[in-house]
């Protein structure tokens, strides 16, 4: 078990405690192995196998976890003067949207900020895939002009 471990595992004293778990699994619970079903050597290989893998997915994901967590903690690089413009631009869009007609602004809402495809979008507000895409589409047309108008540029 612990040679299986240490191949799988390419640690020492991890494929040790992987051993001594699998052992200690058999020690407390010797019912679970049934001689019917096959050898003892080969429920314990399992185990091994099967708990060296767990170990390594649980490690993976810790270490992919851990590093999200540090690119997101370093912060995403971006000034100040960045992270203002965005909240402005962010006034200027709901500001604009605000203006639209109700069926438009839901219609852009669900699609662009919902994520949500025409298809989507049609299902969800009960309409014709077609009457959504008009509605984006002169929604869209509406929000140029005073996203223009406010500095913030081309849709």
């Amino acid at each position: 078990m612990y040679g299986l471990a240490r191949r799988i595992l390419r640690d020492e004293s991890l494929a040790e405690e992987i051993t001594q778990e699998v052992f200690l699994r058999l020690w407390n619970g010797p019912e679970k192995f049934d001689a019917a079903r096959g050898s003892l050597r080969s429920f314990l290989l399992a185990h091994t196998h099967g708990r060296s893998v767990d170990l390594i997915r649980s490690e993976t994901a810790r270490r992919t976890r851990e590093d999200t967590d540090a690119r997101l903690e370093s912060g995403s690089g971006r000034s100040i003067e960045e992270e203002v413009w965005d909240m402005a631009l962010a006034d200027y869009v709901k500001d604009a949207l605000s203006a639209l007609a109700v069926d438009e602004r839901r219609a852009i809402e669900l699609a662009y900020f919902g994520g949500h495809t025409y298809r989507g979008t049609a299902e969800i507000l009960g309409e014709p895939e077609g009457t959504i895409k008009s509605r984006i589409r002169s929604g869209l047309k509406r929000l140029h002009g005073p996203l223009t108008a406010a500095g913030v540029g081309d849709l």
